[in-house]
């Protein structure tokens, strides 16, 4: 048997409510951009990366990884980041900074011998950052 409990509940648990939406927008936001933000649920791990990612100027799945947390409270690997950041660029809310020279994606050390895709948040990403910011 599954205990239930309410949102104030939840929240005090965990520290954020994972089934939440996006909190108030702003009239001064586009359309699109309040959309957007309704749809990323503010305690899901897309919407923490999002936020870690709006204090950063970039950052690897890796490095996301040690400050996003699931339903339990437990950081989540660094695959499953990688596989939120994909979506996030699907949505087009994250981005990888590309080499201006090369125009190859860049790439930091994560941990000996390997390496990972640098992101950081689009503009349509900024605002949405902001507007969950906001809801806190």
């Amino acid at each position: 048997k599954g205990i239930i409990m309410n949102h104030s509940e939840h929240d005090a648990l965990w520290g954020f409510d994972p089934e939440e939406e996006g909190g108030k927008v702003g009239r001064d936001h586009p359309e699109t951009s309040k959309l957007a933000a309704k749809q990323v649920k503010s305690g899901s791990q897309k919407a923490q990366i999002l936020v870690l990612l709006n204090s950063s100027p970039w950052a690897t799945g890796y490095t996301l990884s040690e400050g996003v947390f699931n339903g339990a409270g437990r950081s989540i690997s660094p695959n499953q980041t990688c596989t939120r950041l994909q979506e996030l660029r699907e949505d087009g809310l994250v981005e990888r900074i590309v080499d201006s020279v090369t125009g190859k994606s860049m790439e930091r050390t994560t941990t000996p011998g390997n390496t990972g895709h640098l992101h950081r948040l689009t503009p349509r990403g900024l605002v949405v950052a902001s507007i969950l910011e906001d809801s806190k």
